[in-house]
């Protein structure tokens, strides 16, 4: 009889450990993977993808896949910070911000083929995608595609709610621009548009208001930048170079 409930009792911490890693590995999912192939390097692939984080906040912390040669995780800007994504909230790996690099043979990754990618998060452990070849783009880093104005969209980034484990809310006091949501294709119009938000490097998504709420967030160092761009997705651009605000902030332990 006390074997059984030894016996019993294991059994019941089996289950609850495997109902533990189930949920932990549902928090994160990943979709809309694209490689875009370089012009320049048949084998080097960036890829863009959605991260939804429906926990606590987590961090990502390397990507793998079995049919690269290589994968790496590049954060042009901000190279050396965390990659968090905060609690129910999500990011974009794209190449205004955090992304990632592959390298893979042309011959076992064809244009419109998939190849499997792995990235690994610190709660949810390693999360799986499958990302398609979508063939050869540009992949330009600079602002030679910005765009300037006069007059000049100005920018300038406030809480309104002060930064803790909790969360934050930050105000955008903007001069000479409008928050505008059009469809996809819309053409430019003159100090119109919508924001991006980057936390880290890492892109939080577009913003078409002038507040945004952040989630809760694991302790350590963190920069909030926010960029203004235009109807096209052109960055606005100012002398210094894009219109954008930072502001430079801690999570303690």
């Amino acid at each position: 009889m006390k074997r059984f409930g030894i016996l019993f009792c294991l059994g019941l911490i089996g289950v609850a450990a495997y109902l533990l890693n189930d949920k932990r590995a549902d928090t994160i999912s990943l979709f809309d993977a694209s490689a875009f192939q370089s012009p320049k390097n048949a084998n080097l692939f960036m890829v863009a993808l959605n991260i939804e984080n429906n926990g606590e906040p987590d961090r990502l912390i390397s990507a793998s896949s079995p049919s690269a040669q290589n994968v790496s995780i590049e954060n042009p800007g901000a190279d050396g910070s965390a990659i968090i994504i905060p609690k129910n909230g999500g990011g974009i790996l794209a190449m205004d911000g955090a992304h990632i690099m592959l390298i893979a043979k042309p011959d076992t990754f064809e244009q419109g083929a998939f190849l499997p990618l792995n990235l690994t998060f610190e709660n949810a452990g390693s999360v799986s995608v499958r990302v398609q070849n979508v063939g050869v783009a540009e992949m330009n880093h600079g602002l030679a595609n910005g765009i300037s104005e006069t007059p000049t969209p100005e920018l300038e980034l406030k809480w309104m709610i002060a930064p803790s484990a909790n969360g934050a809310q930050v105000k955008l006091n903007t001069d000479d621009f409008t928050f505008t949501n059009v469809e996809a294709g819309t053409a430019h119009a003159p100090n119109h548009g919508h924001a991006h938000v980057y936390l880290n490097g890492l892109k939080l998504g577009r913003l078409y208001s002038d507040t945004y709420q952040i989630g809760a967030l694991l302790a350590g160092n963190y920069t909030l930048s926010v960029a203004l761009n235009s109807n096209d997705h052109r960055p606005y651009v100012n002398d210094d170079g894009p219109v954008m605000d930072t502001l430079v902030f801690k999570i303690p332990n």
